[in-house]
């Protein structure tokens, strides 16, 4: 009984998640810092995920969810989007003569 009180349904986790990325990416426009940490925190995901896929894959397991190639892919986007996304925090603050 008690399980079925504290039950989210993964749908309602996604969307506060997103929102909260989302609300974070419109704060960073103003705040340049707030990109640097995002992109910080991106960089370790994106690295776990890949050593994670990679292990699952050499060790021939199935992880819970996915497959090990879609783990990788998921390091991999979360790596080069967090890449991206500390190179554009850096754009526009130098003054040019």
């Amino acid at each position: 009984m008690l399980s079925a009180v504290f039950h989210v349904p993964s749908i309602a986790v996604v969307a506060v998640v997103a929102v909260v990325l989302i609300g974070l990416l419109i704060w960073g426009a103003w705040k340049p810092l707030v990109w640097r940490i995002l992109s910080v925190i991106g960089m370790g995901t994106g690295a776990g995920f890949l050593v994670w896929g990679i292990l699952m894959a050499a060790m021939q397991e199935e992880p819970r969810f996915g497959s090990p190639a879609g783990i990788i892919a998921i390091g991999a986007g979360a790596l080069v989007g967090s890449i991206a996304l500390l190179v554009i925090s850096f754009c526009g603050s130098c003054r040019g003569p």
